[in-house]
């Protein structure tokens, strides 16, 4: 849609303190900034998520979601998926930022961690283990390739703005690669992906990111039967405590000579 980037008037300050007294120059030039636009998805009317993402790929962002969210089965749950003829802007071009769904299925709450409000981690966590759709099947991962799912992320320039989003095999080759400001988005298209070619549970798959491993990102890991997931960030005590309980392989801080593992492999 070429709204990746947007250009701007950007002024630059720059301080000259080797003179006496110091001098600020200024320089404006044109400058770029990551496009980051909202998105409306709306069910018969009804809004089920606004959220702001990195425009592109947002069919599979739709049922990335609506799959994670436990609100479609499959891919054949949702007739139709498309942006909203309507919603213009005030030259009158289509915006792209509501697309409507027609689920085949009656809606199902959405389980998050929103909705925990008042209960025990324990208990939040062993209900998100029980709503998804079955057991996660182990990845049997060579001690040996574990240093080598860096190298899936760590390649791209490391000025890019947006999150990375890997889905890799056993043997540490790419498989298929999503990117978004929000790393949740960025999975979400990823597993829409999957969803899509009826590729779910995604087995003998890791997952591999470039930043920090949340609740979120483990959950939605599992609904889409993810088994792993490596990062060269860290990861958050509520994913690791998720990963645990789901039998899932939480590795971080992964690099060429070291790896963290926090879940799966030989924790105690």
């Amino acid at each position: 849609m070429g709204r990746i980037n947007r250009i701007f008037a950007v002024t630059t300050l720059s301080l000259d303190d080797a003179s006496e007294p110091a001098q600020v120059f200024s320089d404006t030039r044109a400058g770029t900034a990551a496009a980051e636009e909202p998105l409306q998805l709306r069910s018969r009317g009804v809004t089920l998520l606004t959220t702001t993402r990195t425009p592109g790929n947002d069919v599979e962002l739709v049922h990335g979601w609506l799959f994670t969210e436990g609100l479609i089965n499959n891919a054949s749950d949702v007739a139709t998926a498309r942006y909203c003829a309507g919603a213009v802007d005030t030259g009158g071009r289509n915006t792209y930022n509501l697309m409507d769904v027609d689920i085949a299925a009656p809606l199902a709450p959405v389980s998050s961690l929103a909705d925990s409000c008042g209960v025990s981690r324990e208990q939040t966590i062993s209900e998100i283990v029980h709503s998804a759709p079955g057991p996660v099947t182990p990845v049997d991962v060579a001690a040996e390739t574990w240093f080598r799912f860096a190298d899936l992320v760590v390649e791209r320039n490391a000025k890019a703005p947006t999150r990375v989003a890997v889905l890799a095999t056993a043997e540490a080759d790419h498989v298929l690669r999503r990117e978004d400001l929000n790393t949740s988005h960025a999975v979400d298209k990823l597993v829409g992906s999957l969803v899509l070619d009826s590729a779910v549970p995604a087995a003998e798959r890791v997952l591999v990111l470039d930043t920090q491993v949340t609740f979120e990102i483990a959950r939605k890991a599992l609904m889409a039967g993810i088994a792993a997931i490596a990062t060269t960030a860290d990861a958050s005590s509520l994913a690791v405590e998720l990963a645990r309980h789901a039998g899932m392989t939480l590795v971080a801080h992964a690099s060429g000579r070291r790896v963290s593992v926090y879940a799966g492999l030989q924790t105690p």
